[in-house]
């Protein structure tokens, strides 16, 4: 039942919206205006590092990623980089078959044994003298127990062209800092790889025990001679609490400046983030490049441990964090004017608020600071991450968020590199999590560009092909004046964020995400919105003429950014997009929804018709054309990429369409009203109304949103959810297409408490069309059917389906299917269930997999005329708009002759 309340404010809020000339659109006008996209091909990598293969093949180039626990992948940019191939790469599995490391003979290994000798056994020291450089065992480093597997973490892959190799820097991680970076090389960037020799080492206290040797002098297994020509283990590395001051020595970043000299940012959390510079000419560390020990930046005596040190003959130059305050996963790409420094703050699980946050510095050495002008470093501890933090700098890039047409919201996002085309266009690659309950990861690609202050901003959606780079934004505009007005969506990114976890011993989350609100960006240059978009009556939006930089002014904060045409997620649908920044503008009070300052939105305008026809598409409406109902009814009014859905009622005093209510008895017409960008789109809908008749059986025809017969599992769903209320039914017609590969790739019917990824969702029973299923209220032993297994895979592609599933009032849920082949052939398939605690209803949709279903031909069409009059005495046959033969007490709309009238 709604609110009243509410329908008040909605009537104040239109009333203060300009008026819009409304040109109206037809079946005709919508008809295939868009398709939905699956992707079948997803990579599941953490800590993605990219490189793109521009030697091998100049005129082909391949894009590699790596992450730990030897994640990998490879693909094109031609496919968008959403359809990747991890099948070169065993990872890390048992022996050697695929194996990615090699010996110095070449000879594959397996990936436990690849850190044992390295190649390299001359090095140039600290004085520049060539010395010899022992052998250093990453695994026997590690704390004593550890093992590789599972601890081989956030590699970065570039070429070296001094050597023509390939290399790869990987984090060897061990407990109480006992950790490493190391090198391999290769001639390819598949591997295998060949270790060379370590870069740098931490935890070398005398305290902790190893996996090859003790505690006692342990800094003599590792390189802090040659690289300082220290003769005994210094005293600000003789502690305890070495993460309270030193770097844990993992996830490194190589990367090359201007000037052609290689560098390499390191650590998490701990004593911070670190930078060394290493030699191009063999991509160890340059040990001639010494470091002063430094305080706050002032050459001081080394002494004992102090936190802010920041610089170290050994560790180098420290660029941020410190004090153990979050921030791992540091990476250095050169965009524009600036090298931009980019970090993850937070826990990495889906709840523990994982954010990129970035920094920019004009020399690749630092200082690196915020929009605020706030060093990236921290002198003493703070909480810079979730609910409770104090601490908000470094620019967030985004937050956990949802677009409508995502079949799940993305949360978590971080631990990135970064990377510029040959076209100029710039990247940000990262892992996102889920809030669907799991700790499953996948790499996400996303444009960057640069605001007229010089700041980065995400694109709001996946790169699909876009060709907009940042020279071009700032030259020339390629998005008309004319295209800007019109609805959007709306997405603020919000400092001070976590998720709900699923339990206390669970750090998944299923929270409800960040989700649009919609916008108008007026003609006039006003901006008006929906409740919760924080659009007030001074809010506008400028361009800067000859430029696609547009300034959106929402409640008195500046957000400066771009205008970019992207696709929409998971369609074909064009946008214009907005994505844009307030650098220099917004509040600082820190807190959740206060933090403005420095806070990324995106803006999305769909175009009108696919817009329009997705919300008809994705409506849950609760009655078909001819229905009888016999009680309130929700009318859903939820519009889809910036639409808006309104109802009315032909009769009032028979059904009241502002709260949904029965008031009357009679025939009533009720009309979906979808609008968008001045254009709107009306379907009716002639019911019949009686308290006292009972419901007719609603018949779907359920589609699913991909016709794709390579469509990989829970992607391809219908595109509508049906709700089956206690004591009623619903029949539904489609026919079954498949890959024929296997037999669980056909149809299967989903019962669930409500919404995919909505809060709390749970399923009932998952019921495959091959006799077999799962869930909680699943029971294998109440399925009955008779198929024949021989021919059931042929059988069943191109089948027709004709499914009544019926909701008792005690809870038990009953599907009865008759499935005709297109042979002719006929079978019959059911099943039962007792759902738990007997909700007042169940959602119900369909999902494939390497399969589709298709009702679309089967919805009755071609009748045209209503008639309102009522018919008692007639020599023929009756039928309602499913095309079923009833009885002259049928109240309803009524099919005799061909022609359509109410029969009261």
């Amino acid at each position: 039942m709604k609110n009243h309340f509410y329908l008040l404010s909605a009537l104040a809020l239109a009333m203060q919206m300009p008026a819009m000339a409304q040109n109206s659109l037809t079946d005709a006008d919508i008809a295939d205006s868009y398709t939905t996209r699956t992707y079948n091909h997803r990579v599941s990598c953490h800590d993605p590092s990219i490189v793109v293969d521009n030697v091998t093949n100049p005129a082909s180039p391949v894009y590699y990623v790596y992450g730990s626990h030897l994640g990998h992948g490879s693909t094109t940019a031609a496919s968008n980089y959403q359809d990747w191939d991890t099948s070169w790469g065993a990872g890390e599995a048992a022996g050697t078959a695929n194996s990615l490391f090699a010996n110095s003979d070449g000879t594959l290994i397996n990936f436990a044994n690849a850190y044992s000798t390295q190649a390299v056994s001359k090095v140039k020291d600290y004085q520049g003298n060539m010395v010899n450089f022992p052998n250093f065992d990453a695994h026997a480093w590690q704390y004593t127990g550890n093992s590789v597997q599972g601890m081989e973490w956030a590699p970065d892959i570039i070429y070296n062209t001094a050597m023509g190799k390939w290399c790869l820097y990987m984090s060897l991680n061990g407990d109480n800092w006992c950790s490493s970076i190391v090198m391999f090389t290769s001639d390819s960037p598949k591997g295998p790889w060949t270790y060379q020799a370590p870069v740098v080492m931490s935890g070398f206290s005398g305290r902790f025990d190893h996996n090859g040797y003790g505690k006692a002098d342990d800094w003599k297994k590792t390189d802090l001679a040659i690289a300082t020509g220290a003769t005994a283990l210094p005293q600000r590395y003789n502690i305890r609490n070495w993460g309270d001051y030193w770097p844990n020595c993992i996830d490194p970043c190589v990367f090359y400046d201007d000037a052609g000299n290689l560098w390499m940012t390191y650590g998490s959390w701990s004593g911070g983030i670190f930078e060394l510079k290493l030699d191009a000419q063999t991509g160890l560390r340059d040990y001639t490049h010494k470091y002063d020990y430094e305080v706050n930046g002032t050459v001081a005596t080394p002494g004992a441990a102090d936190q802010n040190c920041t610089s170290d003959p050994y560790f180098g130059r420290k660029i941020a964090g410190g004090c153990y305050v979050s921030g791992e996963g540091s990476y250095v790409q050169k965009i524009g004017d600036y090298y931009f420094l980019f970090l993850s703050y937070g826990g990495l699980n889906p709840s523990q608020g994982y954010q990129i946050r970035i920094f920019r510095s004009t020399s690749p050495e630092g200082p690196f600071t915020d929009a605020n002008g706030t060093s990236a470093r921290f002198t003493s501890y703070a909480l810079n991450y979730g609910a409770r933090a104090t601490d908000n700098r470094g620019v967030l890039l985004m937050d956990g968020y949802q677009w409508q047409t995502m079949p799940k919201g993305e949360v978590a996002q971080g631990h990135n590199s970064a990377f510029v085309d040959d076209k100029g266009r710039a990247f940000v690659v990262y892992h996102t999590k889920f809030n669907d309950g799991t700790f499953g990861h996948e790499v996400r690609v996303h444009q960057l560009f640069l605001n007229e202050d010089g700041w980065l901003v995400a694109s709001p959606y996946e790169f699909s092909g876009s060709t907009a780079t940042n020279s071009a934004i700032a030259s020339a505009p390629s998005v008309a004046d004319a295209e800007i007005p019109g609805d959007y969506q709306f997405i603020r990114h919000q400092y001070n964020q976590s998720h709900a976890q699923v339990s206390s011993s669970d750090q998944a989350t299923t929270a409800r995400l960040k989700e649009p609100v919609n916008i108008t960006l007026n003609a006039d240059g006003t901006i008006t919105g929906a409740a919760g978009s924080g659009v007030n009556s001074t809010s506008k939006w400028t361009r800067k003429a000859g430029t696609d930089f547009i300034t959106l002014t929402i409640n008195g904060v500046e957000y400066k950014g771009v205008l970019v045409k992207e696709t929409t997620d998971y369609t074909d649908i064009p946008s214009l997009s907005i994505a844009a920044l307030s650098d220099n503008s917004g509040s600082k009070g820190v807190g959740q929804g206060s933090y403005t300052f420095a806070q990324e939105v995106w803006a999305v305008k769909a175009d009108t018709k696919p817009a329009i026809k997705y919300t008809l598409d994705h409506l849950n409406i609760p009655f078909q054309d001819g229905a009888t109902i016999n009680s309130n009814v929700n009318l859903p009014e939820t519009g889809y990429l910036g639409t808006k859905v309104k109802w009315t009622s032909s009769d009032m005093n028979v059904f009241d369409s502002d709260f949904g209510e029965i008031t009357g008895t009679g025939p009533v017409t009720l009309t979906v009203e979808i609008d968008k960008d001045g254009y709107a789109y009306k379907k009716e809908y002639s019911l019949y109304v009686d308290k006292n008749a009972k419901p007719s059986t609603p018949v779907y025809y359920p589609e699913s949103q991909q016709k794709d017969l390579a469509a990989a599992w829970w992607t391809n769903f219908s595109k509508q959810y049906y709700t089956l209320k206690k004591g009623t039914d619903a029949e539904f017609k489609f026919y079954n297409y498949s890959d024929k590969a296997e037999n669980w790739d056909n149809w299967c019917l989903v019962a669930a408490n409500g919404e995919r990824n909505t809060t709390g969702y749970a399923e009932y029973f998952v019921l495959r069309n091959d006799n077999y299923g799962w869930g909680t209220c699943y029971d294998a032993a109440n399925l009955s059917s008779a198929f024949n297994w021989d021919t059931f895979k042929d059988d069943m592609d191109g089948s027709l389906v004709d499914m009544k599933c019926t909701y008792a009032t005690d809870g038990k849920f009953t599907m009865t299917s008759t499935i005709t082949t297109a042979a002719g052939k006929v079978y019959n398939y059911s099943f039962s269930a007792n759902i738990t605690d007997a909700p007042e209803q169940t959602t119900l949709f369909f999902v494939n997999e390497k399969s589709y279903i298709d009702g679309s031909t089967l919805v009755p069409t071609g009748i045209t005329t209503v008639n309102s009059d009522s018919r008692t005495a007639k020599s023929s046959a009756l039928y309602n708009l499913a095309g079923q033969r009833v009885n002259r007490n049928y109240r309803g709309v009524v099919i005799e002759n061909g022609r359509k009238y109410i029969n009261r």
